[in-house]
């Protein structure tokens, strides 16, 4: 591939801004990025239910190679992180490269022409040689099959689509769901309504989130003492690589939380911080897990148990059955009236790359080849789908650490397969596509890694997709997933010529 190769990011929350930067700052290639909404930000721009914000601190939810030093507080609220996205944005001029209102429907690649075909909602038809797709795995908003929805009379929304044109005050207000956006949300709609509840299928674990403002003295060392920053960075990798210790029982793992005794750690956290904010027999009762730690989502919170405690706050914990005009139905039969609902059920997460249609080489059908649960080498490349990458896919999600490392990963993979594809030019190498039997070793290791993971044991959650198969998680430490894309193997992937130089051969 002698020219510049025409690259199309499909995305552009954190994962296709931050592959557009290192492309450019690395000259590979002729970036474009198509984005299906207005704006760019992904989950940051389409969350900003009251409360949003990070799980992980605030040093390490940014990129290392575009540090922030006037972050200001440790765990960034929404509105930060969404400022952070629009400098970047601002700084490279990635609008200027991005297609706005562009929603990709169908990608197919052309086994003629040695191209990908991006067919848009609107009608349109984008040729360009390398996709690489950022859609994540938090943007698609999960609506529960509950019977009546549409018979409700009053407003009724998911945290991902908050309406603000409603006034929660004084309101008697239903919340579905106790998931980690939910137990954000819900300590701010507490102070507002007259009465909230909580339908609760289960209850989640809570660890302590310890947020707080930065001191001026602080901040005045992440500006003006880079090596404080860079220090800083590398201590809460370490503290959040170490609770790993908790979701993982082979053997390695299980040396190492002997020796640093974290797990128990960890653990000892969780349960101390129970203790100290619920105290009534009846809330201890319903809102402790009978599931291990970290099978479903941790929850990271200071103000979701007090919010549960308010005198205008009850938790429900019989099954919905319905919801009727006035409000929803348990299965006990009884009614209770609502002004508002708002759902707080999360994303379809395990339905990668949906709605997009994918077909590979020889008519390869991606939705077909995923039936059973989505597989890729190292969640970025797949066979028979040549020069096409992923960022944030199937079992690169975490429940320890920052998505932004793993996606830093990414990118260095991504580069490094792109300059191995420009590196093959003597050899007229065109496209680069995965070896079948790669992906099989990969899943192989993942398979090992994964039956002793806590993600694999009896519980529901967004890990898993309908068979009940773990198809999210990274079942390793996060050190292992970067020391694996640091290295480009050749011998890894087929490469094919150029359209011309085929049919000179034959």
């Amino acid at each position: 591939m002698k020219h510049q190769p025409h690259i199309t990011i499909i995305g552009t929350g954190f994962g296709g801004l931050g592959m557009a930067i290192q492309l450019l700052r690395s000259n590979i290639g002729d970036v474009h990025l198509l984005e299906k909404a207005d704006d760019i930000g992904g989950t940051w721009r389409d969350n900003d239910y009251p409360g949003c914000a990070c799980d992980v601190p605030s040093h390490f939810y940014s990129f290392s190679f575009e540090g922030r030093a006037d972050w200001t507080r440790v765990f960034p609220p929404r509105d930060e992180i969404f400022a952070y996205m629009n400098g970047l944005a601002d700084k490279y001029d990635l609008r200027q490269r991005t297609r706005f209102g562009c929603e990709a429907q169908r990608i197919v690649f052309d086994d003629t022409k040695q191209k990908w075909h991006i067919h848009t909602k609107a009608g349109e038809v984008l040729e360009t040689d390398i996709v690489i797709t950022a859609t994540g795995q938090l943007n698609r908003p999960k609506m529960p099959e509950i019977a009546g929805h549409n018979d409700f009379k009053n407003p009724i929304f998911h945290s991902a689509e908050w309406d603000y044109s409603q006034s929660l005050e004084g309101k008697r207000v239903a919340v579905i769901g106790n998931g980690p956006s939910a137990a954000q949300f819900i300590p701010e709609v507490a102070k507002q309504a007259a009465q909230m509840t909580v339908f609760q299928r289960s209850p989640c674990h809570v660890a302590p989130r310890g947020d707080a403002a930065y001191s001026g003295f602080r901040k005045f060392l992440f500006r003006f003492v880079p090596f404080y920053r860079k220090l800083y960075r590398g201590l809460l990798y370490w503290s959040l690589e170490s609770t790993f210790l908790s979701f993982n029982s082979f053997e390695k793992v299980r040396f190492l939380a002997r020796v640093l005794n974290r797990a128990s750690n960890f653990e000892n956290r969780i349960a101390e911080h129970f203790d100290e904010q619920v105290q009534d027999p009846h809330l201890r009762k319903i809102l402790k897990p009978d599931y291990p730690i970290g099978c479903k989502r941790v929850v990271i919170s200071d103000d979701y148990y007090p919010a549960l405690q308010r005198p205008n706050a009850s938790v429900e914990t019989r099954n919905i059955d319905c919801i009727v005009e006035t409000g929803i139905r348990t299965d006990d039969g009884e009614t209770h009236a609502f002004d508002v609902i708002i759902y707080g059920t999360g994303f379809a997460s395990t339905e990668f790359l949906a709605p997009m249609q994918v077909v590979g080489t020889k008519g390869a059908d991606l939705n077909k080849q995923w039936h059973e649960g989505a597989e890729a080498y190292l969640g970025i490349t797949m066979p028979h789908f040549p020069n096409f990458f992923m960022l944030y896919g199937p079992n690169t999600n975490l429940g320890h650490n920052s998505i932004i490392f793993m996606l830093e990963c990414q990118f260095d993979y991504i580069l490094r397969a792109l300059r191995a594809l420009r590196g093959m030019n003597a050899h007229h190498a065109h496209t680069i596509d995965l070896k079948e039997s790669r992906l099989a070793t990969f899943m192989d290791y993942l398979k090992a890694r994964l039956a002793s993971s806590v993600w694999e044991k009896d519980c529901d959650s967004w890990y898993k997709n309908e068979a009940g198969r773990v198809t999210n998680n990274w079942p390793d430490f996060t050190y292992v997933y970067q020391k694996a894309t640091q290295e480009f193997n050749l011998e890894d992937y087929d490469f094919t010529p150029a359209p011309n130089k085929i049919e000179a051969a034959e």
